[in-house]
């Protein structure tokens, strides 16, 4: 008599709401090891225990978990996806979006703060105006950076999901913006174009302030495509309809920050007109 394997034994059926990663077929029910459909392993969908490393920072340590999960988020999006089959931790998704926040915005405040000394060291009484600007800057990038996440998530609780998929989807959608991480290199170019902005004038240095200020863009290329991969595994919606509510987002998203924009540009006029009348 042959031994039993893992493919002849019935396995607990999967609940509602879960989709096979790599083809979308719903797995309602399921006791198999693979997806009927296409034959996909389903051992992460299986797994009761979080797979994200930052929910295990006691054992791993805070900085290699955070990293662990920016890696996990960026590089295998599918892995990430599989966590709305099991319960995600509200709380933790906040502290790592905040983590991240404080990882997108010293390089804003670096870049404003070497822009200002360079334009103040140029010469005497041409400063002042322009640090206004940049606190005006400075306040418009940390509003849309700790509001973009949490005006997103509202994207993730469709009416035809139960309660406990929607906080699961929620909670992941605060990881999704885990590439933002990485806008801290933007620093590299910002301190190479300080050190030549001296022997070698502005052709050089311009260049360099302008891939560091791409940085930003890429990473929010990034994290606007890991919501999409999101919405793709957690609202099955068809195409079409996710494309719309994906662009709907973006467009809604670019609206937001230009009214976070709002209150600088309010103040520096409130300022050049207070100026004007000394």
């Amino acid at each position: 008599m042959a031994p039993e394997t893992s493919a002849n034994i019935d396995l607990p059926p999967l609940p509602e709401g879960i989709y096979c990663l790599d083809c979308g077929y719903d797995l309602r029910g399921s006791t198999s090891a693979r997806c009927p459909e296409c034959g996909f392993a389903l051992e992460l969908l299986r797994t009761g225990e979080s797979q994200i490393p930052w929910a295990h920072r006691r054992e791993l340590g805070r900085f290699r978990a955070y990293w662990k999960t920016v890696w996990l988020v960026t590089r295998w999006p599918k892995r990430f996806c599989s966590e709305i089959a099991r319960p995600v931790s509200y709380r933790d998704s906040q502290s790592f979006r905040w983590l991240t926040l404080l990882h997108a915005f010293p390089p804003v405040l670096a870049a404003a703060i070497i822009w200002g000394l360079s334009d103040w060291l140029r010469g005497p009484g041409g400063g002042e105006p322009m640090w206004w600007v940049l606190g005006g800057l400075l306040v418009w990038s940390l509003l849309v950076l700790a509001g973009l996440p949490g005006f997103a998530s509202y994207f993730f609780q469709p009416r035809w999901l139960s309660v406990e998929q929607q906080n699961r989807a929620i909670a992941l959608s605060y990881y999704a913006w885990a590439p933002l991480a990485i806008t801290p290199v933007a620093l590299v170019p910002y301190i190479v174009a300080l050190c030549l902005r001296g022997p070698f004038g502005t052709a050089y240095t311009d260049v360099l302030w302008v891939l560091a200020a791409l940085t930003y863009p890429v990473a929010l290329l990034f994290s606007y495509r890991r919501l999409n991969t999101l919405a793709r595994h957690t609202l099955r919606q068809s195409p079409g309809r996710r494309f719309l509510r994906t662009t709907t987002l973006r467009l809604l998203s670019a609206g937001l920050a230009a009214l976070f924009a709002l209150l600088p540009v309010c103040v520096f006029w409130l300022l050049v007109i207070y100026y004007s009348l000394r």
